[in-house]
């Protein structure tokens, strides 16, 4: 399958080198600093599943690849606007893409541009980051891909796609309901990414406080309420589900959110939390806990 990866930092790095060292024809649509590090130096994984290194096909313009078919989207969600201009070739070319970006926003913009039969849904669990050698250094045993069609979608193209994930040892779900599965970890890495942020420090610290758990579970509230609003088919349950998916954390996790603060990087204040809060506006939800987190972490948007 041709795969096209765009970006290749510590989660497109990550899943598009396992695709590549299994043998997928996997190009990696890059920008020019990262071109030259992957060309000088190769793509380099540090995994507790074992270390690999490839030398990747790099290019800095969609206009340089021939035939895509699978596009997998890996950026920022700040970044991803930059890109559009290089996922219309990609689709005019006949791609259709697999965003693994944060939250939910992004579909947007997506399915908007493109239509909701060239865009997948899709979402990834893992704990990885660049190192200062630009090394991709995986963390803990999460490395998993959610994704399917957006609307009843072509069946063949979806058994390809996952077919090439279990090639390449990636454990993957084929989603009947991958809008739901996205808003289930979009309420999950809300709490995560919100709390861990502002506290600085790994998800443990609040888990041992009674006054945090109880303010978990209420942020956790407000934006299952927020999906409800958004006609998403979410329920109350979630509340338990997400708070027994965050307890069963290894105490020293945390989220990308919070190593790009500790980073003095740009966060993605505006479309994870952000976004919930301007739904929420529209919808005249309150929503103390979700404000709080915003109004702490607003001055540090921007990186240093």
């Amino acid at each position: 399958m041709n795969i096209v990866v765009v970006g290749a930092g510590a989660v497109g790095g990550y899943f598009g080198g396992k695709l590549a060292k299994s043998g997928e024809a996997v190009t990696f649509l890059v920008r020019q600093k990262r071109y030259e590090q992957l060309t000088q130096q190769g793509l380099q994984v540090n995994s507790i599943y074992g270390d690999f290194s490839v030398h990747p096909h790099v290019v800095t313009e969609a206009k340089d690849i021939q035939q895509p078919e699978l596009v997998i989207v890996a950026l920022k969600n700040y970044h991803l606007e930059a890109a559009m201009p290089e996922l219309a070739t990609l689709v005019e070319n006949g791609a259709k893409i697999l965003p693994l970006l944060n939250g939910v926003e992004h579909l947007d913009l997506l399915t908007s541009t493109f239509g909701q039969d060239r865009v997948l849904g899709g979402i990834c669990y893992i704990e990885s980051t660049l190192n200062n050698d630009n090394h991709i250094v995986h963390t803990s045993k999460l490395h998993h891909i959610v994704f399917g069609s957006i609307l009843e979608g072509d069946e063949n193209f979806l058994q390809k796609v996952l077919t090439s994930f279990e090639k390449a040892h990636i454990p993957s779900t084929l989603s009947k309901e991958i809008v739901v599965d996205m808003w289930k970890k979009y309420t999950f890495l809300t709490t995560l990414s919100g709390v861990t942020s502002v506290l600085r420090q790994p998800i443990g610290v609040a888990l041992q406080d009674p006054v945090m758990i109880e303010f978990l579970k209420e942020l956790i509230k407000e934006v299952v309420v927020v999906g409800m609003a958004n006609k998403i088919n979410l329920s109350q349950e979630l509340v338990t589900e997400t708070m027994t998916k965050l307890q069963d954390l290894p105490p020293e996790m945390t989220s990308s959110m919070h190593r790009d603060l500790e980073k003095g990087l740009r966060i993605e204040l505006d479309s994870i939390q952000g976004y919930l809060l301007k739904n929420a506006k529209l919808h005249t939800i309150d929503t103390p806990c979700l404000r709080s987190i915003y109004a702490f972490l607003h001055p540090f948007k921007n990186g240093n």
